[in-house]
């Protein structure tokens, strides 16, 4: 083989050995439908409140279970902050444990909580002696998901992204009364299917699972932050002091909650809005259900397996 063949080799995977790093250093990563474009900017470092480490002695494993795009990620930054205890999950996002969540794909007692998005069909979620059910206005979660999608857990999608069309190919089931001059967009189909997919996934978990349940509305949580991690901290039987919670308090932003919003421009419609508020409020009737049957006022744990 000639030196210039080789010579280009050699470079070809020095530039793929630098790729993977700056792929693994990057916290937008996404693992669901690929791998988000990496920004070029200054990654922030986390000023922890107390250097981080696993619980000791372990305690029973708590699920922190969420619809996509709910905050998870942001209350277990929250939680870390409070108790300087590591969190864990059920995924390995590379992204998230090279920034803040080195437990990710940890799911024993050795860790505060264990994050999931999964339903309660899928096996992992019988590790689980009980859970905090994170509730976030489906509109907002829905939103959330998809900037998530589109450019990883602290980017906004750009408005092209929410006028995408898709392409359609002969004998896709499109019903044939549809107007021809209206194309359905990536977001629409998105939308539909997660609003179905929200109202599902917030019954199955309050209908199916059998340990104590904890629920933690998002928009409380950003409202009310003491009061309700102190809340949490109670249900899962760890006590912090005060001044802990202060400095979680503020420390409290963070850098995975998405600052940048898209202004003046809505990407829902009249008939969004209108199914969005038949489904929250057919949960929330089922929360208040849930509650009723099992005299949880939803400050502590009421529930036992």
């Amino acid at each position: 083989m000639s030196r210039r063949f080789l010579f280009v080799v050699a470079a070809c995977v020095v530039m793929l050995y630098f790729s993977i790093i700056l792929f693994m250093l990057n916290p937008l990563h996404s693992a669901r439908l690929g791998y988000p474009p990496i920004p070029y900017r200054n990654v922030p470092i986390v000023d922890w409140c107390k250097p981080l480490q696993r619980r000791s002695p372990p305690g029973d494993v708590v699920g922190l279970a969420s619809f996509p795009g709910s905050g998870n990620t942001w209350l277990r930054y929250l939680l870390q902050q409070a108790t300087g205890i590591l969190t864990g999950s059920v995924y390995l996002d590379p992204g998230l444990r090279m920034h803040g969540f080195p437990a990710e794909n940890v799911t024993d007692g050795s860790v505060l909580v264990v994050k999931t998005h999964e339903t309660l069909h899928t096996y992992r979620n019988s590790i689980f002696k009980s859970t905090i059910i994170l509730i976030r206005n489906p509109r907002d979660a829905i939103l959330a998901e998809y900037n998530r999608r589109h450019m990883g857990h602290i980017g906004t999608a750009p408005k092209s992204a929410f006028k995408k069309k898709i392409r359609r190919k002969e004998g896709d089931g499109i019903e044939k009364n549809k107007s021809k001059t209206h194309k359905e967009t990536e977001w629409e189909r998105f939308v539909a299917s997660q609003m179905t997919a929200w109202e599902s996934w917030h019954k199955a978990w309050l209908a199916v699972f059998r340990g104590p349940i904890h629920i933690v509305f998002y928009e409380a949580l950003v409202k009310d932050t003491r009061r309700v991690l102190r809340d949490i901290l109670n249900f899962i039987n760890y006590n912090v002091t005060e001044s802990a919670l202060t400095c979680a308090i503020t420390h409290r932003e963070g850098i995975y909650r998405r600052r940048k919003k898209l202004k003046d421009f809505d990407p829902f419609t009249d008939e969004m809005y209108v199914q969005l508020d038949i489904i929250k409020n057919r949960v929330l009737a089922v929360i208040a259900e849930y509650r009723n049957k099992h005299n949880d006022t939803g400050s502590r744990r009421r529930r036992r397996s």
